[in-house]
């Protein structure tokens, strides 16, 4: 019998295998190193779980199969680009499903665990930020539009920046209190 985690990794590997065709061809230990990289040592898929994601993706033609210089690569198709992104728009913006899994995922970390992971992930996301805000004005289709995605997060900075604020003054002062 599976663990979770097997399950898991087995069912979202075909996403992050699509998402990454989308970036450029790939094959099998480039994603298994990607991966690897992208979750800072996390998490490394073993090729005996990428090789049959790729072969179901071929068959299914979200990705095709091609050798070019003695390697085998893949390449993502239209289906396939339009399978991610419509998978992207119906979960990425306030999905109930992955504010469930990420809650989920904070529950399962011990409070030391969790104060290093929104650590590390305010630096992955402060260190990706300035080419991520390229690639994202590359893709819309007015120079209005990303202003508005800009303004957006801007507040929603400013938002978390003002909760942070406010626990470590009420720090502060319970400490003054103690003293």
């Amino acid at each position: 019998m599976e663990t979770g985690e097997n399950r898991w990794s087995k069912g979202i590997i075909f996403f992050i295998i699509m998402t990454m065709a989308r970036e450029g061809p790939i094959y099998g230990n480039k994603i298994v190193n990607l991966i690897y990289e992208r979750t800072n040592g996390a998490w490394k898929p073993s090729v005996g779980s990428v090789y049959p994601a790729l072969d179901l993706l071929t068959k299914k033609g979200f990705i095709t199969r091609y050798k070019e210089d003695g390697k085998v690569m893949y390449k993502i198709t239209g289906k396939g680009s339009g399978f991610v992104k419509r998978i992207g728009k119906k979960h990425i913006n306030n999905s109930p499903m992955l504010k469930f899994m990420g809650k989920i995922w904070m529950d399962a970390l011990s409070p030391e665990d969790k104060a290093s992971f929104l650590l590390n992930s305010f630096k992955n996301i402060v260190a990706s930020l300035e080419g991520e805000l390229k690639y994202i004005q590359s893709g819309l289709e007015n120079k209005k539009q990303f202003e508005v995605f800009l303004m957006s997060c801007e507040i929603e900075l400013e938002r978390g920046l003002k909760v942070l604020a406010e626990a470590r003054k009420e720090l502060i002062e319970n400490e003054e209190v103690k003293r």
